[in-house]
């Protein structure tokens, strides 16, 4: 362009300057030089007029896309909380603690083609300093382990997995995904308010906890003509029966080493351990964007839990033939398959209340939520050592190995339970960027959900056996790139083993009870949190 520009000011000078009728010496030369020039004028207009200009647009818009493509693009969550939590026992005893926190999340992603993207999630969350009783143990059980505070603040995969997206099914005008890998699968739909953030895949009410597996989504919005109607089909594994290599090789604390086989086989199974496994299906039949319908339901396999192996038999007046008035405590246990177990939910949603009443309503959510679970427990037969003490003077009248069946929740009968979850949240009036929420959720005796990961320092509040009650204050600093939180969960429990997992150590026992006492059961919690985050 710049040589078209030069060539013609010559050409414009070269041809005035021969108008102006100049001497004739040498005209004959330029009127040649003027003629090229022209002809060259006349060249590059034609090359120019061959270019697509939107052509070569589009072209350069394709290279930054596949190179930008060609990277994983990432992201950053991370949160500065600090923690005040307190605990009530049925004894008259209560326990208090204040602990700081760090929980940095990486995100990424990449998508090498408009039907495919990967997605991951680094984790990293740590106390602050070195942890006092740092130990391995349920801390780094695989359902929690990125939802815990853990000792050496490992940074590890919290997700991973791909998304394959699908126009049509079978030919059916059905779009489609399917997904395998570390799945999405804490902070769900209704859980998510409070933790302020976009829900993720499960129902929060009833499926909180990290797991591996895979999941099938149908959109059947174009195919009934219903308002966002879809149907996920969700598969897990949360527990594998395989050994860890070289398992017959244990090195004891004092630096001794056993060695228990020499096979040299590797991976096999663990004596007596079992896959646990969780499959189920969430489906939305309504949703308009402001008022929706969803539900799930789910069976899971082979729960594990603590199953008594020796305990205790308090009689209570001293007469051992007085089967009444007998106290069971056990008081050692193995952790092991207790049964399976069956769950749902149902929650309605409203993202706005009514239609232009005002802007308030307009702004606020506001959700009801029923779950149900069902224990099926094992009918394995075993044997539990008891020891049967006079109450009185605390003298072991006799020890004998009782008959027993494994059991769920303290049970060998199938037990129901159930929780409400109701909740609303609202733009606060006296701050700017700022909501507000409260939330209420009572379980019965035997409710037992899967809110392990909760992300809760003082025990998941939707697990609880009793009522819990939470309030919470989210404000935006710095748009949403830096946010604070305030927020307060009270939780009173009716019956003892909310937290626990399907065997004994579920076992719900009356708060109020002489035994709860005796064990010092948990009666009340309580978690003040104020946090603030950073996310771009």
């Amino acid at each position: 362009m710049k040589k078209l520009i030069a060539i013609s000011a010559v050409a414009a000078f070269a041809t005035m300057s021969f108008a102006s009728g100049g001497p004739s010496t040498g005209s004959d030369d330029l009127r040649a030089e003027l003629e090229q020039l022209k002809k060259e004028i006349a060249e590059l207009k034609q090359a120019q007029a061959k270019i697509n200009l939107k052509a070569l647009k589009k072209q350069i818009r394709e290279i930054k896309a596949h190179d930008a493509g060609d990277n994983i693009k990432w992201n950053v969550d991370f949160r500065t909380a600090y923690d005040i939590i307190g605990y009530k026992y049925a004894s008259g005893t209560s326990d208090w603690n204040q602990i700081f926190s760090n929980r940095l999340w990486l995100g990424m992603g990449f998508a090498p083609t408009n039907n495919l993207v990967f997605k991951g999630l680094l984790s990293y969350y740590k106390a602050y300093g070195q942890m006092a009783g740092a130990k391995q143990g349920f801390n780094y059980f695989d359902w929690i382990v990125n939802e815990t505070p853990n000792p050496a603040g490992e940074l590890r995969v919290k997700e991973a997995y791909w998304l394959y997206f699908g126009e049509s099914f079978l030919g059916a005008d059905i779009p489609w995904t399917a997904s395998f890998g570390r799945r999405p699968a804490t902070d769900g739909l209704l859980a998510s308010y409070r933790e302020d953030q976009n829900p993720k895949s499960p129902l929060g009410h009833i499926i909180n906890t990290e797991f591996d597996g895979a999941s099938f989504k149908f959109n059947l919005e174009k195919v009934t003509d219903i308002s966002g109607m879809y149907f996920k089909l969700c598969m897990g594994r949360g527990m594998t029966n395989a050994n860890v290599r070289y398992a017959a090789i244990n090195q004891a604390p004092n630096g001794t080493i056993t060695v228990s086989s020499f096979k040299g086989s590797e991976y096999t199974k663990v004596p007596g351990a079992k896959t646990v496994d969780l499959a189920g299906f969430i489906f939305v039949p309504y949703d308009d964007g402001q008022y929706s319908i969803h539900t799930t339901a789910f069976k899971a396999w082979n729960l594990p839990g603590l199953i008594t192996q020796t305990m205790n038999v308090y009689d209570m007046d001293g007469n051992p033939n007085t089967r009444a008035d007998q106290m069971y405590m056990p008081t050692s246990f193995q952790f092991g398959p207790t049964g399976d177990m069956y769950g749902a939910a149902i929650s309605l949603l409203a993202e706005g209340i009514g239609d232009g009443i005002n802007d308030f309503l307009d702004d606020t959510n506001f959700f009801v939520s029923f779950a149900w679970s069902k224990t099926d427990p094992s009918q394995d037969a075993s044997s539990v050592q008891a020891n049967i003490i006079n109450a009185q003077n605390g003298q072991n009248i006799a020890s004998v190995n009782m008959p027993s069946q494994i059991g769920m929740l303290g049970s060998t009968d199938k037990k129901t339970g159930t929780s409400i979850y109701a909740g609303i949240n609202w733009p606060c009036q006296l701050i700017d960027n700022a909501r507000v929420g409260v939330e209420y959720n009572h379980g019965s005796k035997y409710w037992r959900s899967f809110t392990y990961a909760e992300d809760t320092l003082a025990g998941s509040k939707l697990a609880t056996r009793g009522d819990a009650y939470e309030i919470w204050f989210n404000k935006e600093l710095i748009g949403k790139t830096l946010t604070a939180q305030v927020r307060y969960t009270y939780m009173d429990y009716d019956y003892t083993g909310s937290n626990g997992f399907f065997g004994d150590g579920g076992n719900p026992i009356d708060t109020d009870s002489q035994m709860a006492k005796q064990m010092g059961a948990l009666e009340k919690a309580q978690d003040l949190r104020l946090y603030i985050r950073y996310r771009y």
